[in-house]
């Protein structure tokens, strides 16, 4: 073994020289070096490329894959505010109904039940009956109307605060609505469509009448039933679809560029259509404000080649090119990820191979010390 071990000293080791050791040492500390900072270059965030979607895309409907991107409920509510708020619906129909609530003079022929519930049986076994005052509930009463909405609710005395809610969104209702009419029938549409509807909201309100004011270019006061079913078109319309804040601005920026061209093509009327487009399609928010700033831009052009349909395309082809960037950000993310695996073998290579040679080099001054030291002795 000892005959073994001096021979690969002697063949393969020292025969190399010291500094061929010194050279391959340096050479190990830059391989080393490189895949640290190869290493933290693929550490770094990946970012998805810009979208953008020409004209030429927009008249073809087709991606074009060449194109290089340029970079474009309440808790503790009491019941004096219950209370209060019912006195500012008051307020709202001072002519309505309030006191009479039912009528109860009216007699039926009915079983007799006793305090636990159960029907009573005469001496003979026959179920006992008896005339009985009927309450028949006045269905122009606004508490009856009330009431109405908190069962179908399923609220109870203790959902202070939802019925307090309700209450909130009459009363935002009732300003909307012109008196005369409010009283005639206004109250009671709004009232059934909020029964009707469990996603509302004063908040989804304030989106609808901002919509409606934009396309319909009107703020004026509700007077007749085609206009409240007209609102409530818009109503059900946001509270269905989840609009957010930033989905109004959107449109509203829309509607208003193409109400600043000189002479437009596109009829105004048509106008909650596109909000439909722009509300239902996929894009997240980011890039949806994105792509319609972009869209608005070239909007005079788009309103010239069908707005409602270019608009469709535009966000269609904006879609498409959103996954194929987020797709490429996902292979850039796994490059990334195999990158610093090879760059960590190769560090840990390098380190080992440099501790190999700093041995190897050890032995060259060992050799050294001892040549010298029997050369001296001799």
């Amino acid at each position: 073994m000892k005959k073994f071990f001096n021979i690969m000293e002697e063949r393969f080791v020292f025969p190399m020289g010291r500094k061929s050791w010194q050279i391959l040492s340096l050479i190990g500390l830059v391989v080393l070096a490189l895949s640290i900072v190869y290493f933290f270059l693929n550490a770094t965030p990946t970012s998805r490329g810009s979208v953008n979607v020409s004209k030429s895309e927009v008249i073809d409907n087709k991606v074009d894959t060449s194109a290089v991107a340029t970079v474009v409920a309440s808790t503790g509510c009491s019941a004096e505010s219950y209370n209060q708020w019912v006195d500012t619906l008051k307020k709202d129909l001072p002519n309505s109904e309030w006191k009479n609530l039912g009528d109860s003079s009216s007699l039926i022929l009915a079983y007799v039940v006793d305090s636990y519930g159960n029907y009573v049986r005469d001496e003979y076994g026959n179920y006992q009956t008896a005339y009985q005052k009927s309450f028949k509930a006045n269905p122009l009463a606004i508490p009856n109307v009330l009431n109405e909405i908190y069962a179908k609710s399923g609220y109870d005395s203790s959902s202070v605060c939802q019925k307090i809610e309700v209450i909130k969104m009459l009363h935002y209702l009732n300003q909307k609505t012109e008196p005369s009419y409010l009283a005639k029938e206004g109250f009671f549409y709004n009232a059934y469509f909020i029964q009707k509807e469990r996603s509302l909201s004063v908040s989804k309100f304030d989106q609808a009448f901002v919509l409606f004011n934009l396309i319909e270019s009107n703020d004026k006061t509700i007077k007749d039933q085609k206009e409240l079913l007209n609102v409530w078109k818009y109503i059900n319309f946001t509270a269905s679809n989840s609009v957010t804040q930033n989905q109004i601005d959107l449109a509203s920026s829309l509607i208003k560029a193409h109400k600043d061209l000189a002479n437009k093509v596109f009829p105004a009327n048509r106008y909650f259509e596109l909000v439909e487009v722009l509300f239902n399609s996929s894009l997240k928010e980011e890039d949806l404000s994105t792509a319609v700033s972009g869209f608005n831009s070239d909007i005079k052009y788009y309103d010239n080649n069908d707005l409602y349909k270019s608009l469709r395309r535009y966000l269609k082809l904006y879609n498409d090119k959103v996954a194929l960037a987020e797709a490429k950000k996902s292979a850039e993310v796994m490059e990334k990820s195999l990158n610093r695996v090879k760059s960590l073998t190769f560090a840990g290579g390098a380190f080992i191979s440099i501790v190999a040679i700093a041995s190897i080099l050890l032995l060259f001054s060992i050799q050294s010390l001892l040549k010298n030291h029997l050369s001296n002795k001799n």
